[in-house]
């Protein structure tokens, strides 16, 4: 296998900003490795921390959408557009999540088998629908979402998770980044 982990420039840490420098010293010492997403995007500095920031926003755990629920979206869109950078990455966070390595690969794999309540199963499938075919989504899918307990802002969170994960598989697939070694073999 190759180390290259992406098509674009890495930039070296040493010219990188503080707070990027400090980022990647608190992921070294969190996961023990810098995650290649940070790595590779890194050389767009400023572009990376805006996505930092939206994102770590998004997937912060609300009353009606927990840390689990959103990692189970993050990777149900990205087994749709078959991103291998998120589906390792988010594959790991979901296992370590759930503490459950079977049922974590299972629904990274294939949701609709892996036992998930009717609510889950409203949200993945809602997921899927808008990564796959956003223009059939209506209204009443949204109804639907209400319907088996979500509140608006859950709703809403669950747009904004699905559209962002969509982004992100693509500029992972399009740059070229490849997940680390490392995810394979954690929370096993």
């Amino acid at each position: 296998m190759s180390d290259r982990i992406s098509w674009f420039p890495i930039a070296d840490r040493e010219t990188c900003a503080p707070e990027t420098r400090a980022l990647f010293d608190l992921l070294e010492e969190k996961l023990g490795f810098v995650p290649n997403v940070f790595r590779a995007f890194a050389w767009r500095e400023e572009r990376m921390t805006k996505w930092r920031a939206h994102f770590d926003d998004l997937m912060t755990p609300s009353e009606g959408l927990t840390k689990v629920d959103r990692e189970m979206i993050s990777v149900v869109v990205s087994m749709q557009n078959q991103c291998l950078y998120c589906l390792t990455s988010h594959g790991f966070a979901l296992r370590a999540l759930l503490k459950d390595p079977v049922k974590g690969d299972r629904i990274v794999l294939d949701y609709r088998r892996a036992g998930l309540s009717e609510k889950q199963m409203a949200m993945l499938d809602f997921a899927v629908k808008l990564s796959l075919d956003p223009v059939t989504v209506a209204e009443e899918d949204i109804d639907e979402l209400r319907a088996v307990g979500f509140s608006d802002e859950d709703a809403w969170d669950i747009v904004e998770v699905t559209a962002m994960f969509n982004f992100t598989n693509r500029l992972m697939s399009g740059t070229g980044v490849m997940p680390n070694a490392e995810y394979h073999g954690m929370a096993r």
